[in-house]
């Protein structure tokens, strides 16, 4: 709720996929849309940067991103390159 009071209504928000089951409903139960960027690339066993910076570059003005900084959940990766 605390977010959304502070943007239009259906502001899009972009969650990871795979994301956890209560993150989508938690951002529909206060009026956003809720998307989906890349981020587990399930051949590579990694991060898909490529696809996730693709996915991000490509979302509407204004949109939100959440984003698992450090081991992400589920997946137990981190957002770096090392």
């Amino acid at each position: 709720e605390f977010i959304a009071q502070f943007l239009p209504p259906n502001t899009t928000v972009l969650l990871s996929d795979p994301t956890w089951p209560n993150h989508p409903t938690i951002f529909r139960e206060v009026g956003m849309s809720v998307k989906y960027h890349k981020y587990w690339d399930k051949n590579a066993q990694w991060v898909d940067f490529a696809g996730m910076k693709e996915d991000l570059e490509a979302a509407p003005n204004g949109s939100v991103v959440v984003l698992h900084l450090c081991s992400h959940n589920p997946s137990g990766a981190d957002l770096t390159e090392s």
